[in-house]
């Protein structure tokens, strides 16, 4: 495990990382005290403060402590201590910083949990990587949507083959959870026919799912001449946003863990997915009419 990190000058995801641990505490019913978070990590008041102030970066043992005594799921916070250990690492070398964290979104009209923190990705690998990080470490639940102009087959990166392959290893794993994967497929139309390349590759794709029991496709009909906004919801805790460019492999976005900013795109993607035809249902009907 790391060495606790002490500096002059901490490092800007160091801070960041504080800042979301003084959050937590202010969320907390009871917030602890110092002394209660000291007796609880095992540590002196002093360590509990610098660690608040942003001066030192905590271990996971201590991370998990505060964490717990705040009344959280110590698991739930441990990409992102693996992920502010990464982006300290990463500044003290001098090196770029794969996720810089958004500023707060907020402001005076809004209080209580209006707060949120977003984690920014870069480019395509960075944002495959950690989405597909928390699809490992899911539960019970995914939700996708994928609404692009070229299929998976046609992006190189190994980040995002990896990403494909990773929720459906997830869905298809024997486990004692009741776990669910839904993808929404976008397929673009030009006339009322199929792109010749995205039909292939669902084909592909149907073949290889159908016989999980634990995933679904639904197929929305894409008639715009451009990407849509895609989404993967896990769980009930983060969203992943993905936007892409014109470039095939262009693509960034960013995530957010908060359980009402959750509810919005949850919201959404049920409207959707309750309009929209099975994917085996599609391509039944697509073959009748006769589709390339």
């Amino acid at each position: 495990m790391p060495a606790q990190r002490t500096s002059p000058q901490p490092p800007e995801p160091q801070l960041a990382f504080a800042a979301e641990l003084r959050e937590l505490r202010r969320r907390t019913f009871r917030k602890p005290t110092e002394d209660a978070l000291a007796r609880k990590m095992e540590c002196g008041r002093s360590t509990v403060s610098a660690i608040l102030n942003g001066r030192r970066f905590p271990s996971w043992e201590h991370t998990a402590a505060f964490v717990e005594a705040c009344g959280e799921d110590p698991s739930r916070w441990r990409e992102r201590w693996l992920r502010a250990d990464r982006q300290i690492e990463e500044a003290t070398k001098g090196l770029r910083t794969p996720h810089v964290p958004a500023p707060a979104l907020g402001g005076p009209a809004l209080q209580g949990d209006a707060l949120l923190t977003a984690y920014w990705y870069r480019d395509n690998r960075e944002f495959y990587e950690a989405a597909s990080a928390r699809v490992r470490q899911a539960r019970s639940e995914i939700r996708v949507t994928y609404t692009r102009r070229y299929p998976p087959t046609q992006y190189t990166t190994r980040a995002s083959a990896e990403y494909f392959r990773t929720i459906l290893d997830w869905a298809g794993q024997d486990s004692d959870d009741e776990r669910s994967v839904r993808r929404i497929i976008g397929i673009p139309e030009r006339d009322g026919r199929p792109d010749r390349d995205m039909l292939s590759w669902v084909r592909q794709h149907h073949e290889a799912s159908k016989d999980i029991l634990n995933y679904e496709a639904n197929v929305l009909r894409w008639t715009a001449a451009a990407d849509g906004l895609n989404m993967a919801l896990i769980d009930d805790s983060v969203v992943f946003l993905a936007f892409s460019g014109g470039p095939r492999q262009k693509l960034n976005g960013f995530s957010v863990e908060d359980p009402t900013f959750m509810t919005y795109f949850a919201a959404y993607f049920e409207q959707l997915w309750a309009s929209l035809q099975p994917l085996g249902a599609y391509l039944g009907e697509v073959d009748g009419a006769g589709a390339p």
